[in-house]
C-alpha cells in the first residue's frame, strides 16, 4: 500500500487544496493507494516505516512537482510557534534520524483538483 499524506488547513482556502485532492481520491480510489488527510505535521510519524508521499501546496511553483530533497524547502526564521510548518518539521525529523527519505508532491496554489489529478497519479505510478 502507498500512502499519500495530504497536508493543509481546511479553514484557509489557499492551503486546503491537498485536502480537496484527498477528498476526490477517497471518492475515486486508486488500487493500493490511500489518500490520508493530515492537519498536523507530526502525523508523518505514523508512516515513517511505510511507503508514503506527502502532498502539499507549494508557493511559487507553476506545475505539480516532485521534491525529494527537503533542504530545498524554504527555511525562513521562525517567530512564533505557528510558524513551525511542515518543511521545518521534516528537516527536524531528518536531523533526528527519523526520516530516511522524503517524496513531496508539490501542488501550485490557486489550481483546481481537476487540473492536478492526472499529474499526481503519474508521479506515484
Amino acid at each position: 500500500m502507498i500512502y499519500i499524506l495530504c497536508f493543509g488547513n481546511p479553514y484557509i482556502e489557499s492551503d486546503s487544496l491537498a485536502l480537496q485532492v484527498a477528498d476526490h481520491f477517497q471518492h475515486h480510489p486508486i488500487k493500493d493507494v490511500e489518500f490520508v488527510k493530515c492537519i498536523a505535521p507530526d502525523e508523518v510519524f505514523n508512516y515513517v516505516d511505510k511507503d508514503f508521499y506527502i502532498l502539499d501546496v507549494v508557493q511559487g511553483i507553476k506545475e505539480v512537482t516532485m521534491i525529494d530533497d527537503i533542504d530545498v524547502l524554504a527555511n525562513e526564521p521562525k517567530a512564533t510557534a505557528h510558524d513551525f510548518d511542515l518543511g521545518f518539521f521534516l528537516r527536524m525529523m531528518k536531523e533526528m534520524g527519523r526520516l530516511k527519505k522524503v517524496r513531496i508532491i508539490g501542488i501550485p496554489m490557486g489550481k483546481k483538483v481537476e487540473g492536478l489529478k492526472e499529474k499526481i497519479v503519474e508521479l506515484i505510478s
